[in-house]
Formats: C-alpha cells, sequence, structure tokens
C-alpha cells in the first residue's frame, strides 16, 4: 500500500527509527496511518496491526539499561478522502458500513496493551468526500444545513449527521453521487476548467501506476513530465 500511494517509505525506515527512539529513551510511539485506501484488501489493514507489533517487539529488543520503562504505542487511522486534482479523483470512497467495517478488522486484530487504536470517524470522513469533490449543486445544500443548526462541525459534539442528510434529501441532492460514486476516467469532472498545471493525462498515468505499485521517483531526482512546467518561468522543472 505504501508503493501505492508513492510513498516511497519502507518497513525498515520505520523499524530502525523506533529503534533509534527507544535506544534514545523515547518510550511512546504514534503511528498514523490510512484505511480505504484504493485497492486495499483486507489483509492490508491487518498489516497496520502488524506492523504495530513490530514496533513492540523492536522495544524489547533494546537492551533494559537504554530503554524507558513503560511503553504505548498508539494507532491512530484516518479514512481515505479522495481530492480533485490527485490520481485518486476517479476513486469511490469506502462506504461508511465498509469503513466501520474494516475498523472493527483492525481493532479484533490488536490485543497488546502496549498498543492503543484510535479512528477517525466514519460520518465526518463521508461529508468531506461528499464536499471534496462536489459541483455548485452543493452550493444549496450548504446553506439549508446551515439554517437546520450545523455550526462549528469541527468540533464532534456538535457534528449532526442527521441533520446534514435532512439538509440533503430537502435539497434533492443524493451525497453518494459524489462520495462513494466511482468515476470513469473519461468523465468530465467539476473541476476540470482549473489549470493547476498538472495534466489529467499525468494523473491518469499516476492511478494505473498506483494500481500495479509502481513508485514515481520525487521530481528533484529528474522531471517525471506533469506539465507543471508550463507555469513556471522559462519553462524549467524545480531540478533544472
Amino acid at each position: 500500500m505504501r508503493d501505492v500511494i508513492n510513498k516511497g517509505v519502507t518497513e525498515d525506515d520505520l523499524i530502525k527509527s523506533v529503534r533509534s527512539a527507544f535506544e534514545l529513551g523515547w518510550n511512546n510511539i504514534k503511528l498514523y496511518f490510512m484505511i480505504g485506501l484504493p485497492f486495499e484488501e483486507d489483509e492490508d489493514v491487518e498489516g497496520i496491526a502488524d506492523l504495530a507489533y513490530k514496533v513492540v517487539d523492536e522495544y524489547f529488543k533494546v537492551p533494559k539499561d537504554k530503554r524507558q520503562k513503560g511503553l504505548n504505542v498508539t494507532v491512530s487511522t484516518s479514512s481515505f478522502v479522495p481530492k480533485p486534482f490527485t490520481p485518486f479523483q476517479w476513486f469511490g470512497q469506502n462506504t461508511m458500513d465498509e469503513l466501520y467495517r474494516k475498523q472493527r478488522l483492525l481493532k479484533e486484530k490488536i490485543k497488546s496493551r502496549f498498543i492503543t487504536y484510535n479512528w477517525h470517524e466514519t460520518p465526518i470522513s463521508f461529508l468531506e468526500g461528499v464536499f471534496s469533490r462536489g459541483d455548485r449543486r452543493l452550493t444549496n445544500v450548504l446553506i439549508k444545513a446551515w439554517e437546520l443548526g450545523c455550526k462549528f462541525d469541527g468540533w464532534q459534539e456538535f457534528f449532526n449527521y442527521e441533520k446534514w442528510m435532512k439538509a440533503f434529501e430537502e435539497c434533492g441532492v443524493d451525497p453518494h453521487f459524489y462520495a462513494t460514486r466511482e468515476r470513469s476516467l473519461d468523465e468530465v469532472l467539476p473541476w476540470d476548467f482549473i489549470d493547476v498545471g498538472v495534466s489529467k493525462e499525468y494523473l491518469i498515468s499516476e492511478y494505473k501506476k498506483a494500481e500495479k505499485g509502481i513508485l514515481t521517483p520525487d521530481c528533484r531526482q529528474g522531471c517525471t513530465g506533469c506539465g507543471i512546467t508550463k507555469l513556471l518561468k522559462g519553462g524549467k522543472c524545480f531540478n533544472e
């Protein structure tokens, strides 16, 4: 999955880093992951727990006189939200039921007293998915939700999912059309008229490479042909 999202980070990188931290006296490690990514399988979700256990194992490999007592590894997951102008802008976001299932799957895999699991609330992720790839029809929904009392939604105690769903219903808008629907690569997208420099052809190429787990190198190592150079002075890439 790290290759799918083009992270370019290996498991060895993480293990070496946490070992150095343990040897320097740190005993609290926070690991951040994302679930619901494109092309994700259940084994990828379970792999998050496996990796957390490897971090715990690495702690106990460090001599007692070099490590601090009281290990706590915190695993946090957020739910993937597709965004415009990215290779995954065509991807259908996981439904809330599917995200709940993956959260339960991971929670059941974590049994160690040294590991704490936290997760991002899926209704909020769903709304983020709707508005991240929405069009002008969502304007009325936004106004209606405000009229129904939806304010300060960034704070969990103020967030009211039912009011948002009522706003969509009263405006005759299906939120799943924006969030969970898979788009075809030739679909005309609401933001296609905006030129951010990176070509749509390049994003499609990156989407197909992600499906195969093929990494794209950092552009500082050589131009990858994204198209941004046409917006730069002299038409030169950053590494030139």
